[in-house]
């Protein structure tokens, strides 16, 4: 009698320590990268889908499609929204980054020109990136506080060009690029 009280009270040790210590696989596409204990994910788009016991989790990044003619002013909150440009703008679609600081390391935007490469007149549209007076893009080199980079989506290398901006150090840098791209104004 006296072993099966120190049993009980083993056993339900056992069982309170187990409980609180409980951990979820950590796994990417089927392959365990690890255990935790509470996982926080953060992102634009976030889903979760599946039964109690298996969850399925899908982190995608947002995408935007912008139609209108005036310029899109971005907000560092929108952070790794892809843009689709389909406007067919007089002078080209324009987009405008927000003003960041180093505070802001790692926010990036991808920029997609889709649809029509030239207006009505047969006049190419460009895809402009602008940062903001004081903010400078890091391309080849630095081209300055201001100084937009643009594409002529009517190249014939690249009708389709693409742009993918990072913060750092507050300045952006161009992580990658399809087409061909120059300095603007």
């Amino acid at each position: 009698m006296r072993y099966s009280k120190i049993f009980i009270a083993l056993l339900a040790l056992v069982f309170v320590c187990g409980v609180s210590f409980a951990s979820v696989g950590v796994k990417n596409d089927g392959t365990m990268l690890g255990a935790a204990t509470d996982i926080d994910f953060v992102g634009p788009s976030v889903t979760a889908s599946g039964a109690y016991g298996g969850k399925t989790v899908t982190i995608a990044s947002a995408v935007v499609e912008e139609t209108t003619a005036t310029p899109d002013t971005i907000e560092v909150t929108e952070d790794g929204t892809t843009f689709v440009a389909t406007s067919e703008a007089l002078g080209g679609r324009s987009f405008d980054l927000p003003s960041i600081t180093s505070a802001n390391d790692g926010v990036s935007f991808k920029f997609v020109t889709a649809g029509k490469t030239t207006d009505s007149d047969g006049a190419s549209i460009a895809l402009i990136i602008q940062p903001q007076d004081a903010d400078s893009i890091i391309y080849t080199s630095n081209l300055g506080d201001g100084v937009t980079i643009e594409a002529d989506p009517a190249d014939a290398s690249d009708s389709y060009p693409t742009l993918e901006v990072v913060a750092f150090d507050g300045n952006w840098y161009v992580q990658s690029l399809t087409g061909t791209w120059a300095t603007g104004s």
